[in-house]
């Protein structure tokens, strides 16, 4: 039977011979329950017809045009068909994660969906009480998500670290005149909007040095990029140098007629951070980040300076395209200068943390959380997620 056809009952009269009467009302019960299942049934596809019509076309539903089952409720169908939707969206997520991962260029990627993909690559908060775990109830894709808890009362390292070489073998690394790029989801429970008092801004990720036989790199060095939270302000940012260059932990900020732009390509002033132009983080979705850095002439902190690196950064709110929000590059004009002074050191290394320097442990303040996922790194550019 198809939906939207009529079901006819008809009673058929055939000869029988004689039985007893406790047996034939025995007979008849059934009969009728089986036509009451039959509408039911009916009334069951009528319903779900006129509701995905509904919400396939718009229009709203036509009052008696489908019939209904006695008490039959549309909402009884809905936590199944939120389920449905919920594993089918997560069987896309996980499809395309794939296929990104399947990319030219690829070199690692990380998916968070079990312990042993962070096992060997954690380390705790500063009082060893608390790791990032893995999160199987909440995920970009996959089976779970990288978790960072921020507790009341916490230090500037409040919730530990991960982190992971380009590659295992330490075979994968950049220095002069090569390039990479890095992106991953982000998700951010609201609390972390909080004001954190005397707090710098946490931050999202440190891409630094790789390690080398008999040498592990930790995050702070010279030629490290960071992305963070500055100041609180609830925007992304960037900085270089783990106050080498010069002297400095630098700005990646342009001077302009409008001042200081802390997401130069968006023309985003530092003091005055508005959505727009500038591009603010969002609470409770899966925000992309990726960025890209390619080394010219690395900087020997002599001020003979060459202008010729790039960083760049891109961010997507969830199901929105990518959109860069700085861009360091000699073909902007902006191009710039990444410090080393050692030809050993080269870029291999990355590390996820929401460390926040100079939080101060006396707050009293609502835990807050941040999970990220889909961790892939690339020789070339990585399409953004469906």
């Amino acid at each position: 039977m198809k939906t939207g056809e009529t079901c006819s009952v008809a009673l058929i009269l055939v000869p029988q011979k004689r039985v007893p009467a406790r047996r034939r009302r025995w007979a008849i019960s059934l009969r009728l329950v089986s036509l009451a299942v039959m509408v039911l049934f009916v009334g069951i596809r009528g319903e779900r017809a006129a509701n995905e019509r509904a919400a396939t076309t718009g229009l709203p539903r036509e009052g008696s045009a489908e019939p209904r089952a006695a008490g039959f409720s549309p909402a009884a169908l809905a936590p199944m068909t939120s389920s449905v939707a919920s594993h089918a969206a997560v069987e896309e997520s996980g499809a395309d994660y794939r296929a990104r991962c399947a990319s030219p260029g690829v070199i690692r990627c990380v998916g968070f969906d079990s312990p042993s993909d962070i096992r060997g690559h954690v380390d705790p908060n500063a009082d060893g009480s608390v790791y990032p775990v893995i999160d199987n109830m909440l995920a970009a894709s996959g089976g779970g998500s990288l978790k960072f808890t921020v507790p009341s009362h916490s230090t500037a390292n409040s919730s530990g670290q991960y982190w992971t070489e380009f590659a295992d073998d330490l075979s994968v690394q950049f220095g002069a005149g090569q390039e990479f790029y890095i992106q991953w989801r982000q998700r951010f429970s609201p609390e972390m909007f909080q004001h954190f008092k005397e707090g710098n801004g946490w931050k999202q990720a440190i891409i630094g040095e790789g390690s080398r036989p008999g040498h592990i790199a930790y995050s702070c060095t010279p030629i490290e990029i960071v992305v963070e939270n500055t100041f609180q302000v609830g925007a992304p940012r960037m900085y270089h140098s783990c106050g080498v260059k010069d002297g400095h932990y630098e700005g990646l900020e342009v001077h302009s007629s409008n001042g200081w732009l802390t997401q130069n390509a968006l023309n985003c002033s530092h003091d005055r951070i508005a959505a727009p132009p500038c591009f603010k983080y969002k609470p409770n979705e899966w925000m992309t980040f990726q960025v890209h850095i390619k080394i010219g002439t690395w900087y020997q902190n002599d001020k003979k300076y060459h202008q010729d690196s790039t960083v760049q950064l891109w961010v997507a709110d969830e199901g929105k395209p990518s959109r860069m929000v700085i861009d360091f590059s000699p073909g902007r004009g902006t191009g710039y200068d990444l410090v080393n002074m050692d030809p050993a050191v080269k870029y291999g290394k990355i590390w996820l943390l929401p460390y926040d320097t100079n939080k101060d442990p006396s707050q009293d303040h609502p835990t807050a959380y941040t999970w990220y996922d889909e961790l892939i790194i690339s020789r070339q550019r990585i399409p953004d997620p469906r």
